[in-house]
């Protein structure tokens, strides 16, 4: 018992570096810019798919899903890293000058930063499950951000964590950051899409 646990827990981890890898490969495939979307969309169509089985996350469906996400990836990635630069350079600005006033500012540009955040992840999450308009998935991943603030807040909790040890252990970057990010994502916010694929049933 006591083996295959160990054993399990080894299958895990490859699992996870093999991921890691092949989104830090695709990535740069894509002249980075134009290939961050396609290959964290592609991470979780096939964590969806197949779970913690390594033996069934190879390169050939790597490929073949960056190649059928490489349009609407980086639609959704681009918006939403517009977005946020344009949130981050004016939150750079606001820190320069003193004031309560800025500092309220500062802060809501800060919250917004993170909010936005949040919505890739979910619009990341449902565009694996559901083949809508870009306009129909930011929709569902907003209200799923205030359906449950409690989820919010995990979300949160663990990508900081995860950008922290990386922060203490650079080499993360390569071998699980990404993968820990979209496995964590997937099991933070699965209470609150099983809500809204329950109310989108019972209105359907």
């Amino acid at each position: 018992m006591e083996s295959s646990g160990i054993q399990r827990l080894f299958y895990v981890l490859w699992m996870i570096i093999k991921l890691n890898l092949y989104f830090v490969l695709f990535s740069l495939m894509g002249g980075i810019l134009l290939g961050v979307g396609p290959a964290f969309q592609t991470m979780n169509d096939l964590l969806v798919e197949h779970g913690l089985n390594y033996q069934e996350i190879t390169f050939k469906k790597f490929l073949a899903g960056w190649k059928m996400n490489f349009k609407r990836g980086n639609q959704h990635f681009l918006l939403f890293f517009g977005i946020i630069s344009l949130l981050g350079y004016n939150l750079y600005l606001s820190v320069q000058i003193q004031g309560l006033m800025w500092l309220v500012i500062d802060f809501a540009l800060f919250f917004t930063i993170l909010l936005v955040s949040v919505l890739f992840i979910y619009v990341t999450l449902y565009q694996t499950s559901y083949d809508i308009s870009l306009l129909n998935v930011v929709k569902l991943a907003f209200v799923s951000v205030f359906l449950n603030f409690g989820t919010f807040l995990k979300i949160l909790f663990g990508v900081v964590s995860i950008l922290f040890i990386t922060w203490l252990f650079k080499g993360l970057v390569l071998f699980a950051t990404f993968a820990l990010l979209i496995i964590w994502s997937g099991y933070a916010t699965k209470e609150s899409r099983t809500l809204v694929e329950r109310k989108l049933a019972a209105h359907g």
